[in-house]
């Protein structure tokens, strides 16, 4: 009985759900259909007016414009001298630390000081060999053998000439021939004027044996003087000829002990300046060897906690300096082949940095500056980033600059509306 009452209720209540049903109120049909089509209508102008940033990922390595100088060992060594504190400022040029070596470094040190005080335009300088008479050089002693050897060459050179004789000598055999040249052009004059006599009384005597007036024999006495005065004559002017040959004999040897005394000025010189090279070049090898020097002004940092008479090896980071007052910051990124023709001048950049979370700190913002025309070996291309607000990040914090930043870089590469991404979806499932 009380089953028959339960299943009696129950079509009584489905008959009065199916009658809701099979009626519904027209106000639900009016507004529904209103409110749905409202809605619809917002969501597509929404996706019009929403737009979603397409975005290019890739690592970035944050630096300065001068970015900081490692300090990287070339050579085992022992470290035998530190000359600055940690974090001490240091000037371009300063020695921070020194490394052992077969050579003084105190005698290497003093070598390069007076060869910097060697002036650039020198022709003739003066080297105190003595002040470093007993110097201990190590590698370097081989080419100062070569400098302090052409050096006096050269200084002997310059000293003795040793052509200088010749050339006096040829010099003093011009002068002493122009003289008898000058005689002998003289004693030709008084030789010319006798002929021009001895010529007029053969005449004469001519035509006085033609007459009958002298004898035959007297006639060949005054031929005999005529020949005589002839070749008189003769001789004065073979004379000079010879006389202008030795003189021209002796500028050539004037000119060619001139010639051969430059060569030896030029060569001794030119070997000076080539041996001087090689030991500026040797001493540079040392230096960078056996040198920690800044480069530039910074502040000195160590890499470790470096002491004297510590072993460092090849390759082995000693220090860094880092520059100051540094402004200009920029972004080296490497992006793959995908997606790269994207990529534009100016485009925005979103950076976040490992060593400062983003959600704490906020992003970096940068713009694409230059973008490389051909890839690398692995196929990405250099793209290269600036920094127009600096190291200030997004939640207005600056961040401090002491070493190299890396992080993640988002190139924004588009801003595409929604309903635009929407249809290239359903126009790549049509071309699918």
């Amino acid at each position: 009985m009380a089953s028959k009452n339960v299943l009696d209720d129950i079509e009584l209540r489905s008959e009065s759900v199916q009658e809701v049903l099979s009626n519904p109120p027209t106000w639900i049909v009016r507004y529904g259909i209103s409110i749905i089509f409202v809605i619809i209508l917002f969501l597509i102008i929404g996706c019009w007016f929403i737009k979603y940033p397409d975005v290019i990922s890739a690592k970035i390595v944050v630096t300065s414009h001068h970015p900081p100088e490692r300090l990287e060992s070339k050579v085992n060594s022992r470290i035998v001298k530190l000359c600055i504190d940690n974090s001490s400022l240091v000037k371009k040029g300063t020695v921070v630390a020194i490394l052992e070596s077969s050579a003084n470094f105190k005698d290497v040190l003093k070598l390069d000081q007076i060869i910097s005080s060697i002036p650039s335009d020198y022709q003739m300088f003066y080297f105190p060999f003595k002040e470093i008479s007993n110097a201990q050089l190590g590698d370097i002693q081989s080419s100062f053998g070569q400098f302090h050897k052409a050096y006096i060459e050269n200084e002997l050179n310059q000293k003795l000439h040793p052509y200088s004789e010749e050339i006096n000598a040829g010099k003093s055999s011009q002068n002493e021939n122009r003289n008898r040249l000058s005689a002998l052009y003289e004693q030709q004059k008084l030789e010319k004027v006798k002929l021009s006599l001895s010529d007029v009384q053969y005449k004469r005597s001519q035509q006085l044996f033609e007459k009958g007036v002298i004898s035959k024999y007297d006639l060949d006495i005054q031929k005999a003087n005529n020949l005589q005065a002839k070749q008189t004559y003769d001789q004065i002017s073979s004379s000079i000829s010879q006389q202008k040959e030795a003189i021209e004999q002796a500028k050539k040897q004037v000119v060619a002990s001139e010639i051969s005394q430059e060569k030896a000025d030029v060569t001794n010189l030119a070997s000076l300046f080539q041996a001087l090279d090689e030991l500026k070049r040797n001493i540079h090898i040392w230096k960078q060897n056996y040198l920690f020097e800044a480069n530039y002004d910074g502040v000195f940092k160590f890499q470790n906690s470096w002491k004297e008479n510590q072993l460092i090896k090849t390759g082995e980071l000693f220090a860094t300096i880092l520059p100051l007052n540094q402004t200009q910051y920029f972004g080296s990124l490497k992006v793959p082949l995908q997606n790269s023709g994207k990529i534009l001048h100016n485009q925005k950049v979103l950076i976040k940095l490992d060593n400062f979370p983003f959600q704490e700190y906020g992003m970096l913002e940068g713009r694409i500056q230059t973008m490389s025309t051909i890839t690398d070996q692995e196929g990405n291309y250099f793209v290269e980033v600036i920094m127009p607000k600096g190291l200030k990040t997004s939640y207005d914090k600056e961040i401090k600059f002491d070493k190299e930043l890396t992080g993640s870089a988002d190139i924004i590469t588009d801003e595409i509306r929604l309903v635009e991404r929407i249809f290239y979806q359903f126009r790549k499932l049509v071309h699918r």
